[in-house]
């Protein structure tokens, strides 16, 4: 039988410290685009014209919650959190990330229709959703 290892260099956690450093990237640099000048005046002309704003807020929500997946998954492997709190992160942040894979490939769909996008942009996106997911995946902390 493969033991797994408690070693503070285990191959998990290496993976939960590169997935939690590029969640935690990707929502800062999702707050930043957010916030950037030409950022606000597009919101500020669609809002002029009458705009749905749901879109600003899914883009900051998920911001957050990519930051907030990303801070949990860098300090877990170092015992600051407790087992049961690491057991709930996870659930959390594996339901975040499926249902934002799922978004994400429909609203893709949407962009191939109208020509923004193209298949090949849109499949590199789904896999990398999905090569994510799975890494999450093998990070679920073990019944004790």
């Amino acid at each position: 039988m493969s033991k797994k290892t408690t070693s503070l260099l285990s191959s998990a956690t290496l993976l939960a410290l590169a997935v939690g450093l590029f969640l935690l990237l990707s929502g800062v640099q999702t707050l930043i685009d957010f916030n950037s000048p030409i950022a606000k005046a597009a919101r500020g002309l669609g809002g002029l014209i009458g705009a749905d704003q749901t879109s600003n807020v899914v883009t900051i929500v998920v911001a957050i919650l990519k930051v907030a997946s990303g801070a949990v998954l860098l300090v877990g492997p170092f015992g600051l959190l407790t087992m049961g709190i690491r057991k709930l992160a996870f659930w959390v942040i594996v339901g975040f990330w499926a249902l934002l894979t799922v978004w994400m490939a429909y609203t893709g769909i949407v962009q191939i229709r109208g020509s923004q996008t193209t298949v090949m942009q849109w499949l590199q996106n789904l896999s990398l959703n999905l090569a994510i997911l799975a890494a999450l995946w093998q990070l679920q902390p073990e019944a004790k």
